[in-house]
């Protein structure tokens, strides 16, 4: 909770900032994001729920200025486990963010995704990975902060199928992702231009 409200209050400061600063999501144009967060898995047995940072990256291509595909990474460390033992889930996938607004300085959407997710677990200097799969949807918000730049609180739920490292078969989890990114914007056309003679 305490996460949420930090996100949220920075994103409102740069909501701020924004305002003297004009923006525009550009077809043909690329994206690329660096993000950080927690991923909070709500069915692992913990009744607070069992959270655990995360951090990735996305490189994307806006198909128009409604409609961004993008590839992504993300990596949530899952903690020691005792005896020396520590796990990770990588995530390796693809998703489709579609724009609400495309020529304001505050741009809301909506996300979808999907992939695969590598489990792996660590000891003594050896590790063992299983498999799985994922997929996601949520919302966020792309809020410039310059012409071509800016940060993007996102929210999304993950429903992911893991099959551990020794194991042989799948277990279902939900989990709750909150995070914040920096993303740039680079080449593109603009409307203005497209229609100008």
């Amino acid at each position: 909770m305490k996460s949420i409200k930090s996100i949220i209050a920075v994103s409102a400061l740069f909501v701020a900032a924004a305002s003297f600063a004009g923006a525009q999501v550009l077809a043909h144009s690329g994206d690329i994001a660096g993000f950080g967060g927690y991923g909070t898995i709500h069915n692992s047995g913990d009744p607070s729920g069992d959270s655990h940072p995360t951090f990735g990256a996305s490189a994307g291509y806006n198909v128009t200025p409604g409609v961004t595909v993008l590839g992504e990474y993300t990596y949530m460390t899952l903690g020691n486990f005792g005896s020396g033992v520590t796990s990770k889930v990588q995530l390796f996938g693809g998703a489709a963010r579609f724009n609400f607004l495309t020529s304001t300085k505050v741009v809301p959407y909506g996300v979808v995704a999907f992939g695969d997710m590598r489990p792996t677990e660590s000891a003594s200097g050896t590790s063992i990975s299983g498999s799985g799969y994922y997929s996601a949807f949520g919302g966020g918000a792309s809020i410039y902060c310059g012409k071509n730049w800016g940060i993007r609180p996102e929210f999304r739920f993950v429903r992911s199928e893991l099959k551990p490292p020794m194991t042989t078969s799948y277990t279902g989890y939900n989990v709750f992702m909150e995070s914040g990114s920096i993303f740039f914007q680079f080449g593109g056309t603009s409307a203005k231009k497209t229609t100008k003679k």
